[in-house]
């Protein structure tokens, strides 16, 4: 008996030790710095950057504390001489700020304000765990105060765009009740939750036994972030939302599934959706670099009169 004792509490301890570890794989965010963003988009796609950067306008670095806790946060901010829009830009998991300049010449005659910034734990922001957009979406409410309090606009001005991980972080941004509501959203590639991201590239690296692994990691996961796992999830959140949402997701995404954003579209009020499953070919998150000229009339199409 007191071997069958010692025999399970050794496996409960090799247990919570085994999913400790795969908690902070969930929890790390890739340290890429914004030179290594701007070579693997002129190495990959032959898309330079730095000649986009060169085309905004009044460009001035930021740096602002999270309204969730002490972290601090870098970013850029584009004025035009004229304001009379604003755009604050999220970007995906384990890259940063400069990998959303390609989004940019969407609004380019706009007169839009645009606020990149970096997540916690990412590009030159503080280092921090990641919250599967979370914290991110506190993160993002602030960037959106700082916005505001450079240019004057109000909510009805200003529209939140992420991609990926940042998809995510708008709409869990956007469902929150008591924050300030954007003009509009659009999620690029979002996930469906937190758990669906994590085991769907979780399983293709370590194989379907990682499904054991998953209370005890996620558990540790919640624990260690200070979030509820199960609460990280735009499939949930999307019911809250009450502002329009272009939803766009590559059919042959094989990174995170088409079929994530195919659960969330169903849970977005039909009156406020603008959902384009597209199949063009384009890699995760990749859309705009296919087909830059459609996807950007599709943009444009959304916001309407925004940039008027």
């Amino acid at each position: 008996m007191r071997k069958l004792i010692l025999f399970l509490a050794t496996m409960v301890v090799l247990y919570l030790g085994v999913t400790y570890f795969f908690s902070g794989l969930i929890l790390h965010t890739p340290d890429r710095d914004l030179a290594t963003v701007y070579q693997m988009n002129q190495e990959r796609w032959s898309l330079n950057l730095d000649s986009l950067l060169r085309t905004l306008p009044g460009q001035e670095s930021v740096e602002f504390v999270s309204g969730y806790d002490d972290i601090k946060l870098k970013g850029w901010l584009f004025l035009p001489d004229t304001v009379t829009c604003g755009v604050v830009m999220a970007h995906g998991y384990s890259v940063n700020r400069a990998n959303m300049l390609k989004y940019a010449p969407i609004f380019a005659d706009c007169n839009c304000a645009l606020m990149l910034y970096d997540h916690r734990g990412h590009g030159e922001s503080d280092e921090a765990y990641g919250s599967g957009g979370y914290h991110e979406a506190s993160d993002l409410i602030t960037a959106t105060e700082i916005l505001r309090e450079k240019t004057d606009l109000t909510m009805d001005k200003i529209g939140w765009f992420g991609e990926s991980w940042g998809g995510a972080t708008v709409l869990l941004a956007a469902a929150r009740q008591e924050a300030p509501k954007p003009a509009w959203v659009v999620a690029e590639s979002p996930f469906a939750d937190w758990e669906s991201a994590v085991m769907e590239r979780g399983v293709k690296d370590y194989g379907p036994a990682l499904y054991a692994l998953t209370p005890g990691a996620f558990t540790w996961t919640g624990f260690r972030a200070g979030v509820s796992f199960d609460e990280v999830s735009p499939v949930l959140a999307a019911k809250d939302i009450d502002v329009p949402v272009l939803l766009l997701h590559s059919r042959a995404d094989t990174l995170t599934a088409p079929e994530q954003s195919d659960r969330i579209a169903k849970n977005i009020r039909p009156e406020l959706l603008t959902y384009h499953a597209l199949d063009w070919g384009a890699w995760h998150a990749h859309n705009i670099i296919w087909r830059r000229d459609e996807y950007t009339r599709i943009v444009r199409d959304f916001v309407g009169d925004f940039c008027n």
